[in-house]
């Protein structure tokens, strides 16, 4: 049924991914590479391209997000092919590549600056606070798990993991675990990544810090 219904969609997949070839911004398909996770990466990239935007709807928000700097036509095209979650915002900022968000259910994004390889879960939010005017700034290889929140004028640094449900108001330095509200600044022994291989698994890398 799966394979049915993406070889049905091809048309418009094939629209959409011309679409973004055409505008030739560089970090949609850094994206495109982080969502195609498990079983969505293939060999050509158009194939991956279309089972990603087919199957998930998290993917169209940040594909439509990167349109809409310079390229509104193309925007509204897209959605009309494919409608985005209603329920997943994207502010106007500065986001590098490499961006993913998992089921984005209630996720607010609205933050000054992002780095690279931004990983969000549902129910995240990222934005001012009534005592700021501004919102954070935030480094690369920052991972934010399901509920938690980013606001003020604060920055977050590099190879940063938010646990879920916790509540961020103040600068956070590099290679930080941070858990708990308040929150707790731990600092990480290791710096931990990973990779998904040819044979579509997830691998766990390991950096010494």
């Amino acid at each position: 049924m799966k394979k049915l219904l993406l070889i049905l969609s091809l048309p418009r997949t094939l629209i959409a991914y011309i679409l973004a070839r055409r505008t030739k911004i560089d970090e949609i398909f850094q994206d495109l590479n982080r969502f195609a996770y498990g079983g969505k990466k293939h060999d050509k990239e158009y194939l991956t391209f279309s089972e990603v935007i087919v199957f998930d709807k998290c993917f169209r928000n940040v594909l439509e997000f990167r349109l809409k700097k310079g390229h509104m036509l193309s925007a509204v095209i897209l959605r009309v092919l494919f409608p985005v979650k209603k329920d997943m915002e994207i502010g106007r900022c500065d986001v590098g590549g490499g961006f993913v968000c998992f089921h984005g259910h209630g996720t607010v994004i609205s933050a000054n600056r992002i780095g690279e390889n931004l990983s969000v879960w549902q129910g995240v939010t990222i934005g001012r606070n009534p005592k700021s005017p501004k919102a954070p700034t935030i480094g690369n290889n920052v991972s934010i798990y399901t509920n938690a929140v980013v606001a003020g004028d604060i920055t977050i640094g590099n190879d940063v993991q938010i646990s879920a449900g916790t509540v961020v108001m103040q600068d956070v330095p590099d290679n930080s675990l941070v858990i708990g509200n308040p929150c707790i600044i731990k600092k990480k022994q290791m710096k931990c990544g990973y990779i998904h291989t040819k044979e579509k698994k997830k691998q766990w890398i390991k950096k010494e810090s």
